[in-house]
């Protein structure tokens, strides 16, 4: 996937929101966007590698876009990040896994850490979202995974179009975002579209720079709550 959107990646929209981003986190007072608040406080350097180096004493996270969703969630919602560990079974989970534990996942709260939201007007922050590799990338990358921080804003009226606010770890920026300031990788803040063929139903698409009527790949988004 990184290959395939870095030849679109000087289309992005670049106009930093860290204000709004930290305003969003500190409104959302539970344990995920805790601990996201966290990072954003205390960061200090951040880079896109596929190991987890983290030092909060210095402000190092380096992560990539599971390794930050494993690094936060065991500590915030340990009981979906042990679904999640389960699911993978070698140790590191990578976004193919989140994708598949929230889509198993009920709608309700009678059993299990996930929960999935099947609908965009119940989306909040904390919320994750996930999916799987298109199968027109060729990429050694299992899909992506990243955590809401705003409730998305529906551009249509009928619902097909919404753009989100989100959090990850990556080396291409999403529209809007706090890396492409710096020109860094890693944990940072962007805006990314997702698109539902059901208005009811979950987003069938995304794109990846926020642009409202860009879809960049057609793919299952699988969007879950931990469960504490």
């Amino acid at each position: 996937m990184i290959a395939v959107l870095a030849a679109a990646v000087a289309g992005t929209v670049a106009s930093p929101a860290r204000a709004q981003n930290a305003q969003a986190s500190a409104r959302a007072r539970q344990p995920v966007m805790e601990v996201i608040r966290r990072i954003d406080q205390r960061l200090r350097t951040t880079r896109y590698v596929h190991v987890t180096r983290v030092d909060e004493r210095v402000g190092r996270y380096d992560f990539d876009c599971s390794g930050m969703a494993a690094w936060v969630l065991s500590r915030a919602a340990p009981s979906a990040h042990a679904a999640v560990m389960r699911r993978n079974g070698n140790g590191r989970p990578v976004a193919r896994d989140y994708h598949d534990v929230i889509a198993a996942a009920p709608k309700d709260r009678s059993r299990g850490p996930w929960l999935r939201v099947a609908r965009m007007a119940d989306v909040r922050p904390g919320d994750v979202l996930a999916w799987r590799k298109p199968s027109t990338i060729v990429s050694q990358n299992t899909g992506h995974v990243a955590f809401v921080v705003a409730p998305p804003q529906r551009l249509d009226r009928a619902g097909h179009r919404y753009l989100v606010r989100i959090v990850d770890a990556t080396s291409i920026p999403h529209g809007d975002d706090t890396r492409a300031e710096g020109k860094r990788t890693g944990f940072g803040y962007g805006t990314m579209l997702l698109y539902l063929d059901d208005p009811h139903g979950e987003p069938t698409g995304f794109g990846w720079f926020g642009s409202p009527k860009r879809i960049d790949f057609r793919t299952h988004v699988a969007i879950g709550r931990a469960v504490l």
